[in-house]
């Protein structure tokens, strides 16, 4: 394998890029930052931190990672979503509060899954695929 086929795009991963084509959220397009961007980095080792060791040993609970992980796509990954819309089908603009309903409460799983997989999808662009499944 060529070391430039392994090559990402750091500068996407750190300012987000549109992704589509999400499984189970039909219209939905999240803009992400990576889940290796810096923020996220750096909030994940202080909410482990956070956790008491004796826990940390035993196993997180599963709440608990829940918890970390919502935290972590609210404040580091999702930047946007185009295709949200109400119950009356009206377009809703997505902003922090809609977010924290989106990302952190467990009827939303579908959502939160949608969320990661396009934290990891941008994560893992290289400067080649940027025009491939992204539309700015």
């Amino acid at each position: 394998m060529k070391l430039s086929a392994m090559k990402i795009d750091p500068v996407l991963s750190e300012q987000g890029d549109w992704v589509e084509n999400i499984l189970d959220l039909p219209g939905i397009r999240i803009k992400a930052r990576g889940t290796n961007n810096s923020d996220y980095r750096a909030l994940e080792a202080k909410l482990v931190r956070e956790i008491p060791r004796a826990e940390r040993i035993e196993g997180v609970s599963p709440k608990e990672q829940d918890r970390i992980a919502g935290r972590l796509l609210l404040e580091t990954v999702v930047l946007d979503v185009e295709g949200l819309e109400d119950d009356d089908n009206k377009p809703l603009a997505y902003t922090r509060e809609l977010g924290a309903k989106l990302l952190l409460d467990p009827e939303f799983r579908v959502f939160q899954a949608g969320a990661a997989y396009a934290g990891s999808i941008v994560a893992q662009r290289r400067k080649a695929d940027e025009k491939l499944d992204t539309k700015n």
